[in-house]
């Protein structure tokens, strides 16, 4: 079993809290008044007792009526409580979920490290570990509204009866107890159950992803033996972390009925004497019953509050340094107002651009990243000028893709400087994207949508035609069903590999980016797409058109203005 990796979820929740500490305390105040109201129930059901003649039978229906009142108080009291809360419990699953979304879309600097390697993983973070640190926040409602039914019950118990009142409060202390001896293996649970659905999430993806692989390699056997597997050890995980939670919340029911019998027990003595009036008697009854709540909600507490310390932490590895202080930020006030508009450069077209929005030229120097412990790029210079087109060329694991994405800031460079025209780019992932860069890579990832949709997102469709024909992409539309309105699927999975790459160049260009940046089409394609992907990229305009490529096409480096050959990390001289 892998460390589980934890944070502080009570800091985690605070923080949440402070975003909008109204709407909490409101709740708050409809839950003391939910749990607190047996207390005055309790007094006028002894001042009912207390009146009775000897020997009188009890006014059954006044009796009743009273009981009757008082609990559809409670229930009144609960409805406007559910709907005040529930706006809470979405609010608190919102918070999170927006400080990572935005993050990990705006925040200056690379994703890597920071998204997990599934899809399904991400989704099971934004979903169910935000649950979870909603839930500590839930069960605060629930300790305090408890706590202070309890508080003052104690002090009425205690005067009825010291001993009785001590064994009512025991189980508390015995709760609190145990779940200390439990709070490492509850996190330790979570954590695996967490990382077996990882593990399962994960490979559903890849295998829906290589279908065809799995097809033409007759491997069927082989992953549904795997998806076993991994779904057994899921299983024998969720078993652990679910009993786990059950056991300290039912130990905590337990240890609540063994205080209210002892304290049943210890007080029938003072009962079989007479020393108690029958309103005293009705009175320990009642509050009795309401005080033994507060153990089975410390258990909650308890088991909630040591699971939301592995979700809070795998929020935030969502976040800049795995921070999850930012993932609870308290900054998202706008969650009633609506959005404020995500900036984004404005669109235009390449002739009415100005200023640092138009390429004259491109520079790199000293450019140095290391990954995994290991130099990648060791000082690379480069300059790209209006209208060129430069190739990035070398053998395998020669450092020519990890240029493009240090380029690009989609990874992290430990030294070296870009200059776009005469302007530093202090950050390349918030400053290289349309309509100043737009970037083609080896393996392109497409939306679930529409061909139209997945080539536009969001973009202005003025240029789509255009952008298809240079692309190559206006003869495959004649055999698609729906012509633009064709779902690509998954990944592009109803499309063919020289549809998929020739979709993500039309993506690309229809933004008509100063500068393009392709990462060698020839991994993917053969080679008369590839030609026919290039044709298109200089059909027209190709003095405007300024491209830095990975490629060892010979057609492709004929064509090259400027030919940059890598190995090892260094331009070779």
């Amino acid at each position: 079993m892998s460390t589980p990796q934890t944070a502080s979820s009570a800091r985690f929740a605070w923080r949440i809290l402070k975003a909008d500490p109204i709407t909490w305390g409101i709740s708050l105040t409809m839950w003391v008044a939910f749990f607190s109201l047996p207390l005055p129930a309790g007094l006028v059901l002894r001042a009912i007792l207390d009146q009775l003649p000897d020997g009188d039978g009890a006014p059954l229906g006044v009796l009743f009526a009273i009981l009757l009142g008082f609990e559809v108080g409670r229930w009144i009291i609960l409805f406007p409580a559910i709907v005040q809360w529930h706006g809470a419990w979405v609010f608190w699953h919102t918070v999170p979920r927006v400080n990572a979304l935005r993050s990990l879309v705006s925040d200056p600097g690379p994703t890597t490290g920071r998204l997990p390697g599934s899809s399904g993983e991400a989704v099971s973070r934004f979903r169910d570990d935000a649950r979870d640190v909603a839930e500590v926040l839930d069960v605060w409602l629930d300790l305090i509204a408890a706590g202070i039914t309890t508080g003052a019950g104690v002090v009425v118990l205690y005067l009825i009866s010291p001993v009785a009142a001590t064994a009512i409060v025991a189980p508390i202390l015995l709760v609190l107890a145990i779940g200390h001896l439990l709070a490492a293996r509850l996190r330790e649970w979570r954590w695996a159950e967490r990382e077996a659905t990882a593990g399962v999430a994960a490979f559903i993806g890849d295998a829906f992803g290589a279908i065809a692989t799995v097809k033409v390699a007759a491997a069927e056997p082989a992953i549904l033996a795997r998806f076993a597997r991994l779904g057994s050890t899921r299983a024998e995980a969720a078993r652990s972390d679910q009993v786990g939670t059950q056991l300290a919340q039912t130990l905590g029911g337990i240890t609540a009925n063994a205080g209210l019998g002892l304290a049943l027990v210890l007080i029938a003595p003072a009962m079989s004497k007479g020393d108690l009036s029958i309103g005293d008697i009705g009175l320990f009854t009642t509050y009795a019953t309401a005080v033994s709540s507060l153990p089975r909600v410390t258990a909650r507490w308890s088991t909630f509050q040591r699971q939301g310390d592995v979700s809070a932490a795998r929020l935030g590895r969502l976040l800049p340094d795995h921070d999850p202080d930012q993932a609870s930020a308290a900054t998202p006030t706008w969650l009633r107002g609506g959005p404020p508009p995500f900036p984004t450069l404005t669109p235009s077209s390449p002739a009415t651009r100005t200023g640092s929005e138009r390429l004259a030229a491109l520079r790199i120097r000293d450019l140095r990243v290391r990954l995994d412990d290991t130099d990648q790029l060791d000082g690379v210079d480069l300059e790209v000028r209006r209208g060129q087109f430069v190739v990035i060329t070398g053998p395998v694991g020669a450092g020519k893709s990890v240029l493009l994405r240090a380029l690009l800031g989609l990874v992290p460079h430990q030294g070296g400087t870009i200059w776009w025209n005469d302007e530093e780019v202090v950050d390349p992932a918030t400053f290289l994207v349309p309509p100043r860069a737009a970037y083609l890579p080896q393996v392109p990832r497409l939306f679930s949508e529409s061909l139209q949709d997945t080539v536009l997102l969001g973009h202005d469709p003025a240029g789509l035609q255009a952008a298809l024909a240079r692309a190559r992409l206006v003869e495959d539309l004649d055999d698609m069903p729906h012509g633009l309105d064709t779902t690509v699927g998954p990944k592009g999975v109803r499309l063919s590999g020289g549809q998929i790459q020739r979709t993500a160049a039309a993506r690309a260009l229809v933004r008509a980016p100063e500068l393009l940046v392709v990462d060698d089409l020839s991994s993917a394609l053969d080679v008369a797409t590839e030609a026919e992907i290039w044709d298109g990229l200089f059909a027209e305009d190709a003095a405007e058109l300024t491209v830095l490529a990975v490629s060892h096409r010979p057609r492709v480096l004929e064509r090259a203005h400027q030919v940059i050959e890598l190995r090892s990390g260094r331009r070779a001289v």
